[in-house]
């Protein structure tokens, strides 16, 4: 069952307040905002709020949403531990359920806050997160393919070890070779993303992408002469990488 949360209306417009001012050239505002924001950390609620503003109030500017955003991924980093069970299932939800905002700006903030929950140990805690990101890398809605492969490959950036480990089951053996599907998409950028995710398993010789390692090579091959700079970039840090490994004799 969903959990269910409204702000109030007056709560919202404070915080809403706090967050315009903090954006304000002026220390003297920006400490004093900050103080009432630490003050606020207090209510249990509060950081419903912040998610609220990030993926529900499209009225509202872009950077006041992605501040909103980020200021949550701070508190993420800081008290998750304290947050009460319905307060992180709201973020969690809310999260999944926004990954594909039609702006990127969006999109990378809430990638960043779900990486940001995912390196507080909860990949262990929070099943459905993988599955549900390598799920909606088949949408045909671009945002929502591109946010999920953004967040993923922040994922596999910051818990390249815990992925490839018994504790959550080995899911690179299904996550490579799905990454390696989306080599060549119509989109530079979903093609980036992919070369990037796998990037950060060469180094550790993943067995699930050892299996698949001569596909990836031809795969890298062509991907060096890719036409978007950022592709072929990503591809090059592959071959540096490669060739600074003892696997290089292999391949």
């Amino acid at each position: 069952m969903e959990y269910e949360w409204k702000p109030d209306e007056q709560g919202l417009q404070q915080i809403l307040q706090l967050l315009k001012e903090s954006q304000s050239p002026d220390t003297t505002i920006q400490r004093t905002v900050q103080q009432k924001l630490e003050q606020l950390n207090q209510y249990p609620d509060f950081n419903n709020y912040l998610i609220f503003v990030l993926t529900k109030l499209k009225s509202e500017d872009e950077p006041t949403r992605s501040l909103s955003g980020l200021i949550l991924k701070n508190n993420v980093k800081a008290h998750f531990q304290n947050f009460p069970n319905g307060v992180t299932d709201f973020i969690k939800s809310e999260c999944l359920n926004n990954i594909g905002d039609s702006s990127p700006l969006i999109r990378a903030t809430v990638g960043i806050l779900i990486t940001t929950i995912a390196s507080k140990g909860e990949l262990q805690n929070w099943p459905d997160l993988l599955p549900k990101l390598c799920s909606l890398l088949d949408s045909e809605d671009y945002n929502t393919c591109e946010g999920a492969f953004g967040a993923l490959q922040k994922i596999c950036e910051d818990s390249a070890e815990i992925l490839d480990s018994d504790v959550l089951d080995r899911p690179l053996n299904i996550m490579i070779p799905k990454f390696l599907q989306f080599f060549k998409h119509s989109s530079p950028k979903i093609r980036s993303h992919a070369v990037a995710c796998v990037n950060q398993f060469i180094i550790s010789r993943t067995q699930a992408l050892m299996l698949h390692i001569d596909s990836f090579i031809e795969y890298m091959l062509q991907r060096t002469q890719d036409q978007d700079e950022n592709v072929a970039l990503e591809a090059c840090e592959f071959w540096l990488t490669l060739a600074e490994q003892p696997i290089c004799k292999d391949v």
